[in-house]
């Protein structure tokens, strides 16, 4: 029985050492990277948003993480798109005013 329990013992001390997880610790700053919030899932700009407010409280100049487009033939197609996709947000616009009938205001 002493040997047994022996055995038992360490076979249990090995399964337990095996089972301890491995942690890898993160800082805050690292949670809040825009590469690191990117690759989690968040869209650019929540991402952008994010480091916005960092600086704020930094007290270091805001300066956008991604440089738009200033093509106009690509703004126009964005745009295009934006009229055919009511789902897509537009530069200009925040929200969309959904109606019953296009126009050509919407472009």
């Amino acid at each position: 029985m002493g040997v047994m329990r022996r055995n038992l013992l360490l076979v249990l001390a090995l399964f337990s050492v095996l089972c301890i997880s491995a942690r890898a610790d993160v800082t805050p700053q690292q949670l809040t990277d825009p590469e690191y919030m990117i690759n989690g899932g968040y869209s650019e700009a929540a991402a952008e948003e994010v480091l916005i407010q960092k600086n704020r409280t930094a007290g270091k100049p805001c300066e956008p993480l991604y440089e738009q487009s200033n093509n106009k033939f690509v703004r126009f197609l964005k745009n295009c798109y934006s009229y055919i996709d009511p789902s897509q947000d537009s530069e200009q616009r925040y929200h969309h005013d959904i109606k019953q009938y296009p126009s050509w205001s919407d472009l």
